[in-house]
Order: C-alpha cells, then sequence, then structure tokens
C-alpha cells in the first residue's frame, strides 16, 4: 500500500492514520489519540489502559492527547477508531482517505 492507501480519523484534536492488514487494521506511530473522549461508557476502555500500561500510548504534549509510541496492530478498525476518540466507533464509517474523503466503507464495501 502507498501513502495514499493510508485513512485518517479526526476526532476532537486527535488525529490517527491507519489502513488495514490482512491481520487487523495498523495504526501508525506519532498518531494521536484522545484521553478522554464520549460516552462516559467505552467497550475499548479496558484496552485502551493496556497500551497505555504496555507504552504504545504514552502522554502527549497536548495534556487531552496520547501519542502512539509505535505502530500498532488492532484486530478491526472499530476497535482502533475506539481507542482513538476515547469512545465506541464504527471503524468502516470512521476512517477516511484525506485525498477523497472515501471511508473504509466506501473503498472495500
Amino acid at each position: 500500500m502507498s501513502d495514499n492507501d493510508w485513512f485518517v480519523m479526526r476526532p476532537q484534536k486527535a488525529q490517527a492514520y491507519g489502513r488495514p492488514e490482512a491481520e487487523g487494521f495498523l495504526v501508525r506511530k506519532g498518531s494521536t489519540a484522545m484521553r478522554e473522549g464520549t460516552p462516559r461508557v467505552k467497550r475499548d476502555r479496558e484496552e485502551r489502559d493496556r497500551l497505555v500500561r504496555q507504552g504504545v500510548l504514552v502522554p502527549d504534549t497536548d495534556p487531552d492527547l496520547y501519542r502512539f509510541s509505535r505502530d500498532h496492530l488492532f484486530g478491526s478498525s472499530s476497535v482502533a477508531g475506539g481507542i482513538v476518540k476515547d469512545g465506541n466507533c464504527s471503524g468502516p464509517q470512521s476512517w477516511s482517505r484525506p485525498n477523497d474523503g472515501k471511508t473504509i466503507k466506501d473503498v472495500f464495501g
């Protein structure tokens, strides 16, 4: 995949880049994720907390954000999106290509 095949998600202040892989969905090193999103009940909070403990997500210079310290492969674009926005997420509808705005769902069906 070329750089044009990366998808972006920009919830609130966060900005993350990811792409589908054979084994799941890869989020690129340097992407950011919200520390506190909405709603209050989050299905991916345990996973997010585990990534913080493992050092995959580290505090960003912006106190509202975490930063990915390395590339990370998630099981799906929805789990990746839930971590990035710190809330429940439909990955296929939330990640879009920066060059044309098409979502994963638009591109892959």
